[in-house]
Formats: structure tokens, C-alpha cells, sequence
């Protein structure tokens, strides 16, 4: 491993130059070796094929891959309920990600940090390089993954604070923190977090449902509430799981919603290409957030549009004939319908326009600043606005993928 130093200098150069990225943290990339942290990882999850820095025939192989740009997936397992797919519960995240996520969390020297998600250490040992190990306290629910990123930091001369424990309770022992962040995904900030911050204080997340993801940067008001705008830089970090051997967030099992038996069929003017907007995504993902699923099928040579809820309930549509199949009479098409008119009627606004404030009761969703908190109406009640046709291209997405986008992991 004498040649570390040359393939981390050659991975933080254009981190260097990357716009949004602090310099400083560069200088970390260069200077942490990443191949202690990675001692092994896996390729594609469809076959998990095991890489292995002890294993001289793939040594070349795994430094290639520790050393480049990319989330390495460090430990995976089976998702209950299914016989094949497999997603990821630890992994080392994509660099470029790592440092912009650091940049934006705008650290200065005697700052403390909390970090949610410990995972292989790799993070935690750079905000050690540049803050000291005195000031970085990071959980992982995983007891297993903190001793080993606990023993690898320790062969760099790092002692920082790492604890077992549930990440949405943060660690109340070791604040009032400067700066929160979180290495992995959440529906909302957790009111944890949100008192263990110092007033003007920042956390910086992925914040995401199960229909989009968007990194916030959200900063304490000193009044019990922190607030942030969207970024148009989505992260797909695995979720902050409640379970340490389940790679769903909810600890539950994968609901395919593939029954036709009873179906009804209906006609519908809805036009499904709408919902790979970005902005409706993030509006649907707050007005609805019981609806967890949005995905293409293909069916009978046609390529179906289907919407599924956490409560099993699912409908169909065939944009070429405007067919709707719904598995029972239900709402669903209505609270998608009703979001989607309430982003029309604010403007169709991006993402970057949409921003959240959030307290311990819970969340507000703004437009361009929290003086403009959106309201809707209450599911079932139709608005008369029409929607506009799509600017962008339909979502092209089979079940396996989608289900990886509901984890994903940097």
C-alpha cells in the first residue's frame, strides 16, 4: 500500500476544483486513506460478487475501486419477503458527495459535530482530520459497524466519540452541537436533532420520501425550529433504518401490489407524465406522504404508469388509452391529482423553490421563503385548475430499480 498517497492525491485533485467544494476538505481526501476504511466491498447487488483487498488476484481491482469516485457498498442483505433483492446497509458514499455534504455543512475549528450514520468510519475519520477528534461524536444503529470504524480510527491516531444507538435520538450527553450531519436519508428532522443544535446552528441531511430526495441545509432559528431551502442536488443516501438487519427503514417487508384479481377499470383524463416533474414530486412527497411508490411497468407491450400507498392500495394507468386500473374504489388518484394542482396553482415551482420548516409538532412546506407557507385542501376535495403537459421525459424505472432508489446509498 505504499502508493495510497498518490491514488487519494489523484481522487481529492478535482475534488479541489470542483465548484462547491471547500478546498480544505480536499486536503482531508488527500490525507485520510480511504483503503482503511474499505477493506473490501461489494459489485452489483443483482449477484453480489465480493471485491477484496486481501485477495492478491483482486487487489489491483479493489484499490481501483477505493480510489475513485463512486459509493462502494461495504455490507448488504436480503430484503424480507423477497428471494433476490438485495440492498445495501453500509457503504462508503461517492466522494464528490461526501465533500460537497462537508462544504455545506460550513465547519469552523473548535466547531461540534454530531454525525448520524457512522457507517465504515470513512466520514467520520475527515471530519476528525479537520475539526480534531475531540470535537466529532457520530451513532450508527449497527454496534458491529462502530467497533470496526472505532478499531480502524484508532490506527490513525483517532479517538472520537462513536455510539451504538438510534440516530433520530442524536446524543444529548455530548451537546449542544454546532453542526448536525446526517450520512444518511430522513423523511423530516427528528426533534432530537433539532434541540441538541445550538441556535444558529446547521444540519445538513438528505431529506427525502419515498418519491424524491433533496439535500437541505437547515439552520436552528433559536426558537425551537429549524428551516431550510431545497438544493438541487438529490443524494439518495440509504435510509436511517430502524432495524440493524432490515434495509428498509420501516423494518417491514416490500409490497410488490401486483394482484389484478378484482380489479376496476375506469377512464381518466390524468395525464401520468406529470409525475416525473421534480417540483410535484417534492409537493406530492409532503401533501400525500403515504403514497410510497411510483413506477413503469411494462404490460401486454404497453408501458404502464402505477401509483401504490403504504396501505397497499395501488392504481394503474395506461397513458396511451387513459385506462385507470385500481385494485379497489379508493382516494389515491384524487390526493395525486389534488398535489399535482396545488403545484400548478403556486407556480409549478422546482425544487430549489420549495423549502420546509420544522418544529416538534411538525413540518411547514414554503415557496420561495417561510413568509409563503403552502396549504392545501383536504384529500378528496377536486381543484378545477387543469394541469399543463410534462416538460420531461416519462419515468423509465422497472420494480428492481426502484426499489434500489427507495435505499440507495450515495
Amino acid at each position: 500500500m505504499n502508493d495510497w498517497r498518490q491514488r487519494a492525491a489523484a481522487l481529492a485533485e478535482p475534488l479541489a476544483a470542483r465548484d462547491g467544494v471547500d478546498p480544505q476538505w480536499a486536503v482531508a481526501f488527500a490525507e485520510v486513506p480511504r483503503h482503511v476504511f474499505v477493506p473490501r466491498f461489494y459489485h452489483d447487488l443483482d449477484v453480489p460478487e465480493l471485491i477484496d483487498g486481501t485477495d492478491p488476484d483482486q487487489q489491483q481491482e479493489w484499490l481501483d475501486g477505493v480510489y475513485s469516485d463512486q459509493s462502494l457498498v461495504t455490507a448488504h442483505a436480503l430484503i424480507p419477503g423477497t428471494n433476490d433483492v438485495w440492498l445495501p446497509t453500509s457503504s462508503s458514499t461517492r466522494p464528490s458527495l461526501i465533500a460537497r455534504m462537508l462544504t455545506l455543512l460550513d465547519v469552523r475549528y473548535g466547531h461540534r459535530v454530531l454525525e448520524i450514520g457512522t457507517g465504515t468510519g470513512y466520514d467520520t475519520a475527515l471530519l476528525c482530520h479537520r475539526l480534531g477528534w475531540g470535537n466529532v461524536t457520530s451513532l450508527d444503529i449497527d454496534a458491529q459497524l462502530v467497533d470496526l470504524a472505532r478499531d480502524r480510527m484508532a490506527t490513525l491516531g483517532q479517538h472520537p466519540t462513536l455510539v451504538a444507538a438510534n440516530g433520530t435520538a442524536g446524543l444529548a450527553a455530548h451537546g449542544p452541537y454546532d453542526r448536525i450531519l446526517a450520512t444518511c436519508a430522513v423523511p423530516t428532522i427528528p426533534t432530537a436533532w433539532i434541540t441538541q443544535l445550538r441556535p444558529g446552528g446547521l444540519i445538513v441531511a438528505d431529506l427525502r420520501g419515498e418519491l424524491t430526495s433533496s439535500l437541505l441545509v437547515a439552520r436552528s432559528n433559536g426558537d425551537g425550529t429549524v428551516s431550510g431551502q431545497f438544493l438541487d442536488e438529490p443524494a439518495h443516501l440509504m435510509w436511517l433504518r430502524a432495524q440493524v438487519d432490515n434495509p428498509l427503514r420501516d423494518g417491514g417487508q416490500l409490497t410488490t401490489h401486483s394482484d389484478y384479481d378484482g380489479a376496476h377499470a375506469t377512464a381518466t383524463p390524468f395525464d401520468a407524465d406529470i409525475l416525473d416533474e421534480p417540483g410535484l414530486r417534492v409537493m406530492l412527497q409532503f401533501t400525500a406522504p403515504d403514497i410510497d411508490q411510483i413506477w413503469t411497468s411494462a404490460r401486454g407491450g404497453r408501458t404502464l404508469v402505477r401509483v401504490c400507498d403504504d396501505r397497499g392500495a395501488w392504481a394503474e394507468l395506461d397513458p396511451t388509452t387513459g385506462i385507470l386500473l385500481q385494485d379497489r374504489p379508493t382516494d389515491l388518484v384524487a390526493r395525486v391529482e389534488n398535489a399535482a394542482h396545488l403545484w400548478h396553482e403556486h407556480g409549478r415551482p422546482e425544487p430549489t423553490r420549495l423549502g420546509v420548516t420544522v418544529d416538534p409538532t411538525g413540518w411547514t412546506l414554503w415557496r420561495d421563503s417561510p413568509q409563503h407557507p403552502i396549504t392545501w385542501m383536504p384529500t378528496g376535495e377536486r381543484r378545477a385548475t387543469p394541469m399543463h403537459p410534462p416538460r420531461n421525459p416519462p419515468m423509465t424505472a422497472s420494480l428492481r430499480s426502484a426499489c434500489r432508489r427507495l435505499i440507495g446509498y450515495g
